[in-house]
């Protein structure tokens, strides 16, 4: 069972995340159900917690530096314990990468360093956003062979798409001046 994060239903920040996602929605639409639910509570809701970034723990309890460690953390051959914990850690890199990519596009271009490495291969000419939307992709579809096949694989076939509709939220939050969200 996916876990729900926790703002309520009816806090002014979910019925702003509604909205916007309506607005998202209405200009990239999908017929796939559950997705904006899935978008507004494990993305939206959970990244409104600065913790939720860094969940993902090594067994020092340290948080990975990158999109490389957290592979490690979630691989059963090096250091996860599990398949679930082989889930969860996929499943956060594609919430991660997701919301990353269309909420703070401009923070990966200002990242460098280990985010380019991918295990111990270094993946030359590949831009950081690229890397970011490859991995989340694959690691929704490895997420998809544990559980939910339908949801994750949806979201790692149309990853771009969700990446635009995430886009066009951040859009529509920006865009918002003198609105009662912001009091």
């Amino acid at each position: 069972m996916l876990s729900r994060a926790g703002i309520e239903r009816d806090h002014p920040l979910r019925v702003l995340f509604r909205r916007a996602l309506e607005y998202g929605f209405s200009l990239n639409p999908s017929d796939k159900a559950g997705i904006a639910d899935y978008l507004e509570e494990h993305i939206l809701c959970e990244f409104v917690h600065v913790d939720n970034f860094y969940k993902i723990r090594d067994a020092s309890g340290k948080a990975p530096e990158g999109i490389a460690d957290m592979l490690e953390e979630g691989n059963v051959l090096l250091n996860a314990q599990s398949f679930q914990r082989e889930f969860e850690v996929h499943k956060h890199i594609g919430d991660y990468t997701l919301f990353m990519l269309g909420m703070f596009p401009a923070a990966l271009s200002r990242k460098r360093g280990k985010e380019f490495v991918l295990s111990s291969i270094v993946i030359p000419g590949a831009s950081l956003a690229e890397h970011y939307a490859l991995q989340g992709q694959r690691s929704y579809r490895i997420a998809s062979e544990f559980t939910h096949r339908e949801l994750f694989s949806e979201l790692s076939s149309n990853f771009q798409q969700y990446k635009a509709v995430l886009e066009l939220v951040r859009i529509y939050i920006e865009s918002l001046k003198d609105s009662e969200f912001l009091h």
